[in-house]
């Protein structure tokens, strides 16, 4: 009876072990097709925003004082002694009033008297900013707080494009947008793009606020003088209404060693400045007149927004510390970025959010790193025969491009003198050169600088 047994509990267990090792992994490959599908569907409707993060204003730094505060009363000499004589049972009269004390702040009725409190507190405080807006003070319901950054490229267009369509899907003409501006200028194309987004709050009638901590010149001011308010730190930079272009050519170097350059255009001015052809007296003219013309849209966009300016004073492309720039009407207020952003939570009334921008983390991959790794090689192999022109293709690997242009003119020259160089090096090291150059003639764009 006993091996009757033990042989029903071991098929038993047989009979659940092969259960579970046929049904587990069915299970785990269902649970595993619904998550992908829920995330490809997630992925599918999810927002460009998914990358913006929030911080709560009010709620930093009312923890930044209640930690400080608790920090200084734990320095305090006085709480000090006093922790020391209720330890010591020297107090006991103060002691029992501070047990009761904590008692009630514990009990049911202790919590109803706080929040009784902070109610008062909160209609108090709407209600004087109620007679604030009365008397004609602008105190917004919600405060925006965004930082931006921007580079001479003026990339940073698509992150703040996407802020702006946040606060948008929220904001009233009756909140405020912050803009802690910091730029010294940059491509024309993407700073009109970054001032454009501004204009879409004023769109909205939402008040617009620019601090300048740094620097808010050329593109970084197209952008500032859009806001309703400029506020600028004593020592920032402001203004350089201006715009600036530059090209190198290489026009000489080519004639000394001989090398023609043919540039076939349709269109009379479809280039008017070449990095290799022959720069004449129409095609400067022309590019000039492209440079005062966009100069003229600049000072028209500053005129829009701020008429009070003397443009002709200002427009000059110089720069000014803020003190100066307030006499000029280019700021409206000296302060930073903090004490103004303090400044208006006092009043604000509702919430106050800074937008960040979250950076993803780029997962290293060494798969990618294989074709690099290949073609470093390829090329190490295809050129150890040769001491010059290795040395030759690290320069130009090494250099930025104009000095990798020059560095492979050079060595094209050096070729065409050596005897024991053939002309297929010679047209190889031109044609590096001509790519380097045609790639640095694509990207010498007019800069607002």
């Amino acid at each position: 009876m006993l091996e009757f047994l033990l042989d029903v509990l071991g098929f038993g267990l047989k009979l659940i072990l092969l259960v579970v090792l046929l049904v587990l992994p069915v299970i785990i490959l269902i649970s595993v097709a619904v998550k992908n599908k829920k995330s490809s569907g997630d992925k599918a409707t999810a927002l460009p925003q998914e990358n913006l993060a929030f911080v709560d204003l009010k709620t930093q730094e009312q923890q930044c004082q209640k930690l400080m505060a608790k920090q200084l009363k734990k320095a305090n000499p006085e709480q000090l002694l006093v922790k020391k004589e209720l330890a010591a049972g020297l107090l006991p009269e103060q002691a029992k009033a501070k047990e009761a004390e904590q008692k009630k702040k514990k009990s049911k009725q202790g919590r109803k008297e706080q929040l009784q409190k902070k109610r008062e507190e909160r209609q108090r405080f709407v209600a004087e900013l109620q007679q604030k807006r009365e008397a004609g003070e602008f105190c917004p319901r919600n405060l925006f707080v965004v930082d931006f950054k921007g580079s001479t490229k003026g990339s940073e267009f698509r992150q703040l494009r996407l802020q702006i369509d946040a606060i948008l899907s929220v904001a009233t003409d009756q909140d405020e947008v912050v803009i802690n501006l910091n730029s010294p200028g940059g491509l024309v194309n993407s700073y009109g793009l970054c001032a454009s987004q501004l204009q879409r709050l004023r769109d909205r009638n939402i008040f617009v606020t620019v601090t300048v901590d740094e620097v808010a010149a050329s593109g970084g001011y197209l952008m500032a003088c859009v806001a309703n308010k400029i506020v600028a730190a004593p020592f920032s930079y402001i203004g350089s209404i201006g715009v600036i272009a530059g090209i190198p050519n290489f026009r000489r170097v080519l004639n000394r060693f001989d090398v023609d350059y043919e540039q076939v255009t349709a269109g009379k001015y479809k280039r008017t400045l070449s990095v290799f052809g022959e720069n004449t007296p129409e095609g400067r003219e022309k590019f000039k007149q492209e440079l005062e013309a966009v100069h003229q849209r600049f000072k028209s966009q500053v005129q829009r927004y701020r008429p009070q300016l003397d443009m002709d004073k200002v427009a000059t492309g110089e720069h000014w510390l803020a003190a100066d720039a307030l006499e000029l009407g280019l700021v409206d207020e000296i302060a930073t970025s903090d004490e103004y952003i303090h400044q208006r939570l006092q009043v604000t009334e509702n919430s106050a959010l800074k937008l960040k921008w979250k950076k993803q983390e780029k997962k290293k991959n060494l798969l990618k790193l294989l074709p690099f790794f290949s073609r470093l090689l390829a090329r190490d192999s295809a050129n150890a025969s040769d001491d010059d022109s290795v040395v030759s293709g690290n320069a130009v690997l090494g250099a930025g491009a104009v000095t990798a242009a020059v560095a492979a003119a050079s060595a094209a020259a050096s070729a065409s003198l050596a005897a024991d160089e053939s002309e297929s090096d010679d047209l190889s090291l031109l044609q590096d050169a001509q790519e380097q150059l045609q790639t640095l003639e694509q990207n010498s764009f007019m800069h607002l600088r």
